[in-house]
């Protein structure tokens, strides 16, 4: 549900405090590990694929880095209990932290929480209006409740229809040209969840000027309310704050949306295998071994959130593995994606739930703990020539971090 603008009932002056714009955002990719120029012939582990992922140690790093604009998050508290703020960046809160942070041009906001309340509650996404004068906006996106898109299985749930959404630009609202006045208020969106409901969204905002956004709860679903609770007190719930063993969760302003390359890579002769990390940071080892950071740094975060973009919930990927073969027969090579994560049960029952399209074509991904592979094309590339394997995705919510491309020359 959108709504019209309307005036913020009662702005404080420190609204109008710090406010320089942050919000000059990287269009371009950000390199953000040495490049790897290409993987050789020898770059591959010789020998068949004997398990379903490959270890840690010898994943390979994807060329290319950040890119996109900077991107607003709202998932922390993850599930909420109360009514009030659910993230915010307009001010410092006596207890939660962070900054004033005006955005303007665009920029992109992703959220996802729970409702554990035990009662039906309202998330609205507000955009609110600093500056002396009157300024515009503009937007797209989508925001689904997991009673309009239940979550059964692989292609299902909410999560996974956000991503679609912005994959087939088939979003679910848009404005346009919004002026909304000094200390106005415009709601981008407004959820219905019913009690243990989740609500999944993202939407991108261009703004002419700096302007504010909030994840409000209500129990009314009262766009008055909603603004009121823009100046309140943050809403009740479980925070999960990051630290030497926990990646916390993010809310906050972070500085990149996005994952932009091409990774130039020689077929080896078969039978021959090599991965690529995918979706993946650096603050934990896995198989002994600390994989590319993929993730984006923080411009602005509330005092008890993730400083990194930890799993990249919303977060774009453009990737292309631009394959040659060197050799004087034909190649064949078998492309997959894989989960990091493994379990010999299914806890947690999925590690990854979302569409991606493989040079143009859906696939939905799905995995497990105990069956983190799917396999998704084989191709056969003549002596001699190139052929482009391009990946596009947004990562949906609820997902595991860490994935893997696998190359096996068959």
């Amino acid at each position: 549900m959108r709504a019209r603008v309307l005036p913020l009932a009662s702005l404080p002056l420190l609204l109008l405090a710090g406010c320089a714009d942050r919000s000059a955002a990287p269009t371009e990719p950000i390199t953000v590990s040495p490049p790897q120029l290409s993987v050789a012939t020898t770059g591959w582990t010789g020998g068949a694929l004997t398990t379903s992922t490959i270890p840690g140690q010898d994943l390979k790093f994807l060329d290319g880095g950040l890119s996109g604009a900077q991107i607003w998050k709202s998932n922390n508290p993850e599930t909420f209990t109360g009514t009030g703020w659910l993230m915010q960046s307009s001010r410092t809160d006596a207890t939660r932290g962070g900054t004033a942070t005006p955005l303007s041009g665009t920029f992109n906001t992703y959220l996802f929480h729970i409702n554990t309340s035990g009662a039906t509650r309202y998330v609205h996404v507000l955009v609110t209006n600093p500056q002396a004068g009157a300024i515009t906006v503009s937007g797209k996106g989508s925001m689904y409740t997991n009673a309009e898109k239940p979550l059964g299985g692989a292609g299902t749930g909410l999560n996974y229809q956000t991503a679609k959404d912005w994959l087939y630009a088939t979003y679910r609202t848009t404005f346009s040209n919004v002026s909304i006045p000094h200390f106005g208020a415009y709601q981008v969106y407004r959820a219905t969840l019913n009690s243990s409901n989740m609500v999944d969204g993202r939407f991108e905002i261009t703004a002419s000027a700096g302007a504010y956004v909030y994840t409000v709860v209500t129990s009314t679903g009262s766009l008055t309310d909603a603004i009121n609770a823009t100046q309140g007190a943050a809403a009740s719930g479980t925070i999960a704050q990051p630290g030497t063993n926990a990646y916390g969760r993010e809310a906050g302003v972070y500085a990149a949306s996005g994952w932009t390359g091409t990774t130039p890579v020689e077929i080896a002769a078969a039978p021959a295998h090599v991965g690529f990390c995918l979706n993946t940071s650096s603050k934990f080892a896995v198989g002994g071994s600390f994989l590319q950071d993929q993730t984006a740094g923080a411009v602005m975060t509330l005092n008890d959130s993730s400083p990194r973009t930890y799993a990249n919930y919303g977060h774009k990927y453009d990737v292309t593995i631009a394959l040659h073969n060197p050799g004087t027969t034909s190649r064949t090579v078998r492309f997959s994606l894989a989960s990091n994560y493994l379990n010999s049960t299914n806890s947690p029952s999925f590690t990854y739930n979302g569409p991606i399209t493989l040079n143009g074509t859906l696939k939905n991904i799905y995995t497990t703990p105990t069956s983190p592979k799917n396999t998704l094309s084989t191709w056969t590339i003549a002596p001699g020539a190139n052929f482009n394997a391009r990946v596009i995705f947004y990562v949906p919510g609820l997902i595991t971090i860490g994935q893997q491309i696998i190359l096996e020359s068959i």
